[in-house]
């Protein structure tokens, strides 16, 4: 008699361990990535000391590894080295804020000064997500 039931105790891990998998695979093919990483690589940016606020920030599976897009918000009086710095730290920071992250392109806006919006020639591209301007 307990054959049996093992057996179907046996069967039930195996599916619930199956259906597991299967919700992951799922996921990795349409490239969904858990919202907790996505969070925790914007606390990570707006840790980064000189980035004034995080924008979108994208990622994706690539095999068994993760590759992100973030965009940063900096001071518009920094130089381009400066600028540059920040988006390699920023980079820095999301690789060791979130596991099996490999690589980062970090892309910096800066603080708005006045009404000039430097993403206004991209308006008519709706397909195209801008980065929120604090």
């Amino acid at each position: 008699m307990a054959d049996p039931v093992i057996g179907l105790l046996i069967t039930a891990a195996i599916l619930l361990v199956l259906k597991d998998a299967a919700r992951e695979v799922c996921r990795r093919l349409m490239d969904s990535v858990d919202p907790a990483l996505v969070e925790a690589a914007e606390r990570a940016l707006r840790g980064v000391e000189g980035v004034l606020d995080a924008g979108q920030v994208r990622m994706r599976w690539i095999g068994h590894t993760l590759r992100a897009e973030a965009d940063i918000v900096v001071d518009a009086r920094l130089t381009v080295v400066r600028a540059h710095e920040l988006a390699v730290a920023a980079e820095h920071a999301l690789i060791h804020a979130v596991p099996r992250l490999t690589a980062v392109t970090v892309h910096t806006d800066h603080a708005p000064t006045g009404s000039h919006d430097p993403h206004a020639v991209l308006t008519h591209h709706a397909d195209r997500p801008r980065s929120p301007s604090p």
